[in-house]
């Protein structure tokens, strides 16, 4: 089985659709475009923790995840750190920008995030809790999911449906897709990768510098790529599910950073969009949570 790369042309802009497989096929300069989503995420609150529904029909070869079983109480929030935000988690202040080729006006609220992928760990962690569910969890060559050795890596072979749940699970979300944006370009900053304006080397899990990757890296192992704020991989190692549909009504989500897969610069530069139907899984997809921030940070 291979890897496809699809496109989906908008009166705008190409969006790159990435299919899911176990091994990938050589990459192209051209391959995905630069710029950001054509449309606006629209605001969403968080929503209290709950089973994710199931996942929205889409035409793939791939099954919908089921639902938990079982409904499992609320989780207790984690602790707060010195910026108020919760353990393993790190405010970003809010501000505004011009997003994408078509300068959508984006307003960002302060919120916390993840500052690593979720890994192979965690997620078993709540597959056990009986709050996320492992369907398809060897999807590919990839996976990390119950592999020795891996449980540091991050969580892959998760459709929309799973990273949704998962989240929610831990009191928690998935980001929009202009909220990823602003942590990854370090706000008003506005930098080209997390780490700056170096072009990629060995900051980052990928394909290049002469790397020819097979699959994932432990989370955090790159501290040369830590975004301002101190949040990891937000370049490379695996794409991350946000909520906003590429073209405001598919069954598709934007899912952003670029992934261990990738060995062109372009590839892992923070505006380059990546779009997966809900219902994809493979081994360079995974996921990163937020949470709104408290309004003051605690003392």
């Amino acid at each position: 089985m291979r890897f496809q790369l699809l496109r989906l042309v908008t009166p705008a802009l190409a969006t790159s659709i990435l299919a899911c497989g176990a091994s990938p096929a050589p990459e192209s300069a051209s391959a995905t475009p630069d710029g950001a989503s054509a449309t606006p995420a629209a605001p969403g609150a968080p929503t209290a923790p709950a089973p994710a529904p199931p996942a929205p029909e889409a035409a793939t070869s791939a099954a919908p995840s089921a639902a938990p079983q079982a409904s499992a109480p609320a989780p207790e929030p984690p602790k707060p750190a010195g910026d108020g935000c919760p353990d393993g988690m790190t405010r970003v202040a809010g501000g505004s920008f011009v997003m994408g080729p078509l300068k959508v006006n984006a307003k960002i609220d302060d919120f916390c995030m993840d500052r690593t992928e979720v890994t192979a760990a965690s997620y078993a962690a709540c597959v056990k809790a009986g709050q996320c569910n492992d369907n398809f969890s060897k999807c590919a060559e990839a996976s990390t999911y119950n592999v020795p050795g891996k449980e540091k890596h991050p969580m892959v072979c998760v459709d929309y449906a799973q990273a949704d749940t998962y989240c929610k699970a831990q009191g928690k979300r998935l980001p929009r897709e202009d909220e990823w944006e602003w942590a990854a370009r370090g706000g008003a900053e506005g930098r080209a990768y997390p780490w700056g304006a170096p072009e990629p080397k060995d900051q980052l899990c990928w394909s290049g510098g002469g790397t020819a990757r097979t699959g994932t890296c432990e989370v955090g192992a790159f501290p040369g790529g830590v975004s301002p704020e101190g949040i990891q991989d937000l370049a490379g190692n695996v794409f991350e599910w946000t909520t906003s549909a590429n073209d405001g009504k598919s069954k598709m989500r934007v899912a952003r950073g670029g992934s261990w897969r990738d060995g062109i610069a372009s590839q892992v530069k923070v505006a380059r969009p990546g779009g997966f139907e809900v219902t994809y899984r493979c081994g360079f997809l995974g996921i990163r949570c937020v949470t709104p921030a408290p309004a003051t940070a605690s003392k």
